[in-house]
């Protein structure tokens, strides 16, 4: 009997701590359709804000010029010269952006945002696997931050051009 009042109240204590860390969804009403996580509203891709009706994309939109890269030790890549980007809605739907210009081409690449976590509503980037003329870009990720007040998107980009693989972080500022 002892072993198992003993098993009971270890259980209640770790059922009241781990209580503490979690956020309850019992009284948050989320707009329709969507869902609760740990206390808060988590809206369809492409969608933020506390009633889920602000379309991610809007940050993004504009132009933004490449701040800065790195390829790896002694790899330069091969379209680096400080370039501008201007991402676009995509109508292909309200996740999804069109980025003008990626490698300094005059090609424009499909990407999509993902709402991952409450809080990081349409920060994260995803850019499809597709071919700009040339350059063969394999599944690439970003995130969108700001650094001193300014947006930035910073991106792993993977992609090839002739023959060579390259896997470099290009940080973009907005404009």
């Amino acid at each position: 009997m002892e072993k198992f009042t003993k098993i009971f109240f270890a259980a209640i204590f770790l059922v009241t701590i781990s209580s503490c860390d979690r956020k309850s969804c019992s009284k948050v009403v989320c707009p329709s359709f969507e869902g609760c996580y740990q206390g808060e509203c988590v809206c369809f891709n492409g969608y933020e804000g506390l009633d889920c009706g602000t379309l991610s994309s809007t940050k993004y939109i504009g132009s933004w010029i490449l701040s800065s890269e790195n390829c790896g030790s002694g790899v330069s890549d091969p379209f680096s010269t400080g370039y501008y980007v201007n991402i676009g809605t995509d109508p292909s739907g309200a996740s999804n952006i069109a980025i003008s210009n990626l490698l300094n081409t005059a090609n424009t690449a499909s990407a999509e945002l993902y709402n991952t976590t409450p809080g990081s509503e349409g920060t994260q980037v995803h850019i499809f696997a597709q071919n700009l003329g040339g350059i063969a870009i394999s599944d690439s990720y970003g995130n969108y931050t700001t650094s001193n007040g300014y947006p930035q998107l910073i991106i792993v980009l993977n992609y090839t051009y002739n023959s060579f693989n390259y896997s470099c972080q290009e940080i973009f500022t907005k404009q």
